[in-house]
C-alpha cells in the first residue's frame, strides 16, 4: 500500500476535495505514475454530478502527465515521463 493525495468526490454534485488515500501496489500489468499536471474534463464533471452513475466516493481523472514511480512485474518497459489521455 502507498499513501497518496487525491482529488476525491464524496457526494453527488459535491466538490472535489484533496484527501489522503491509500492505493495498492501495481498489479503485474500496471504502472504507478506520480501525476504532476492534470485537469478536470467533462467526463469527470458528469460522473461527479451522477449523470453517468458511478459509486461514490471516487477519485476521478484520466488525463494527466507525470513520472513513472513503479512498474509491475509483467509490464512492458516505459520511459520515466508519461502522459495519459482518454480516446
Amino acid at each position: 500500500m502507498t499513501a497518496i493525495r487525491a482529488a476525491v468526490v464524496s457526494e453527488k454534485a459535491g466538490p472535489f476535495t484533496i484527501e489522503d488515500v491509500e492505493i495498492d501496489d501495481p498489479r503485474p500489468d500496471e504502472v504507478r505514475v506520480r501525476i504532476v499536471g492534470t485537469g478536470v474534463c467533462h467526463t469527470d464533471a458528469i460522473v461527479r454530478d451522477q449523470v453517468y452513475p458511478t459509486p461514490l466516493p471516487a477519485v476521478l481523472g484520466h488525463e494527466g502527465a507525470g513520472v513513472v514511480e513503479q512498474v509491475g512485474s509483467a509490464s512492458a518497459p516505459c520511459g520515466p515521463e508519461i502522459m495519459s489521455s482518454c480516446r
